[in-house]
């Protein structure tokens, strides 16, 4: 009997040591995920200090050349380059991945990274901008995105990371309010061609495959018009802004599940307004 009492009073024991296993091998992966996401960001937060641009002292134009003469006030100093919004160096960006096309920025927001512009969107999907294996993956331009002229919209994408609401765009999902879409209205795009700054107008849920938010090119004035229409008339709030036929546009896209999983989108749009 007493090898009886022993038998069944390891049962209990037994249970506990399958479910503790059990929830290590659920457990285990999540951890890992957890890991490599904040492993990640954190290369992120280093790739964003080290394209930073110093900070330059503002200086006075010298009045006098080497030997003490006055300069000729009629003397222009040669262009300055052009403005960057953003602080981020990219020609040091351009250099470190040949795809590199802009660095995007939402001031009072995490959002601040590069972006590139690829034939291969599946590659950054789940690669870091340094080329690491990745959950976070980035920010991405389709190839027939125009930069250069620019193109009536630029579409980019990025994921939005359930699990760390600060990491690539999970931030957008806040301008599902219109309280943080006030406060957060400005986002800065610095490109290899240009430097703009663009003002939200619209946030939009849809579904994938419902229509096209990156479409880059435009039969004309109307077919631009007609995208714009669309995108204020699904909006979730009105901005009491409407693009005209001459503007230009930036639209961010990311994944929203809680909108229609799995194909929720969210869509923030903006014009451009210098």
């Amino acid at each position: 009997m007493s090898r009886t009492r022993r038998r069944f009073s390891f049962l209990p024991f037994a249970a506990a040591l399958l479910l503790l296993a059990g929830m290590g091998v659920i457990l285990m992966p999540v951890l890992q995920m957890d890991r490599e996401i904040r492993r990640d960001v954190e290369e992120y937060a280093q790739l964003r200090e080290a394209a930073s641009l110093p900070a330059e002292a503002p200086t006075q134009p010298p009045d006098a050349d080497a030997e003490g003469n006055p300069l000729d006030c009629r003397v222009q100093p040669s262009a300055a380059p052009p403005a960057r919004f953003t602080g981020a160096d990219l020609t040091a960006c351009q250099a470190q991945n040949g795809d590199f096309i802009a660095w995007l920025s939402i001031p009072g927001t995490p959002i601040d990274y590069p972006v590139v512009r690829t034939v291969d969107s599946d590659y950054y999907l789940n690669h870091t901008f340094s080329g690491r294996k990745s959950y976070l993956g980035t920010l991405f331009s389709l190839e027939g995105t125009d930069y250069e002229t620019p193109g009536r919209n630029i579409g980019i994408y990025g994921h939005h990371i359930r699990s760390s609401g600060e990491a690539m765009f999970s931030p957008l999902l806040s301008y599902k309010d219109p309280e943080f879409c006030a406060a957060h209205a400005v986002i800065y795009l610095d490109s290899l061609y240009h430097s703009a700054a663009y003002r939200v107008f619209a946030a939009v849920n849809l579904r994938s495959g419902e229509w096209d938010p990156a479409t880059a090119r435009f039969a004309g004035d109307e077919d631009f018009l007609a995208f714009v229409r669309r995108a204020r008339a699904q909006a979730l709030y009105d901005t009491g802004i409407e693009p005209g036929a001459e503007d230009e546009i930036l639209t961010l896209i990311t994944c929203d599940r809680s909108y229609s999983d799995p194909d929720g989108r969210l869509v923030v749009m903006a014009v451009r307004e210098y």
